[in-house]
């Protein structure tokens, strides 16, 4: 049995954000508030020791991770970056308004927004609607995002050994699903991850193969 604790931060603050933008596989720079953000967390995090920095393969993230290792106590070395920690993937929405696009996708439904697909229906209900509405159909669907974070999660467990502590520099739907997924006390409670926040979660390979997850904090900031 191999057991790990893992680190899923928010990258900080960008332009997308700021622009209230739909911001997945598209990537803007990290605003200086999202700097500061970055080193505010590196702060926070500095005492723990990482036996392994992780992030996703884009920009946001990568130089969010870089902020927060300078600050770490344990070794300065770069993060080992994986398109597999990227956000969800809007398709032809990426870059357009977001309540402008979840409004016109949540009203056929007899919702309002994503929030409410969520509420009345599930968050895949709300991933696979988005993929429908897609003129391109590029937006990726809930079994297709689901499975990737699983490959995600396999990838930690056969790169590290029991015991070892990893930061993952990701991004807030990502953080989102595993709260939904794994720790859904915590979730809608604490609401959506925000910009530099903390959610831990412990990773276990069972006897059998098997996996199993439990959020144990969520969106610390």
């Amino acid at each position: 049995m191999k057991a790990l604790t893992i680190d899923f931060v928010r990258h900080g603050q960008t332009l997308f954000n700021i622009l209230n933008k739909l911001q997945g596989w598209a990537d803007s720079p990290l605003t200086s508030d999202g700097i500061a953000m970055a080193d505010a967390t590196g702060q926070r995090l500095q005492t723990v020791r990482y036996d392994r920095y992780y992030a996703s393969d884009l920009k946001r993230a990568i130089d969010t991770a870089n902020h927060i290792i300078v600050a770490n106590d344990g070794p300065h070395t770069a993060p080992t970056t994986s398109p597999l920690f990227r956000e969800v993937y809007f398709g032809s929405y990426e870059g357009s308004d977001n309540d402008e696009v979840w409004g016109a996708i949540a009203r056929p439904l007899g919702c309002v927004d994503q929030a409410d697909i969520i509420k009345q229906r599930s968050f895949t209900a709300a991933r696979d609607a988005m993929h429908a509405a897609d003129p391109r159909h590029f937006a990726e669907d809930g079994a297709t995002f689901f499975a990737r974070i699983d490959q995600a999660l396999a990838q930690l467990l056969a790169d590290n050994q029991d015991g070892q502590r990893l930061l993952v520099v990701t991004h807030g739907t990502f953080i989102r699903t595993l709260a939904l997924r794994f720790g859904p006390q915590f979730h809608p409670e604490n609401g959506y991850p925000v910009n530099g926040s903390v959610t831990t979660l412990r990773l276990e390979e069972t006897s059998g193969g098997d996996r199993q997850a439990t959020i144990l904090a969520y969106n610390q900031h």
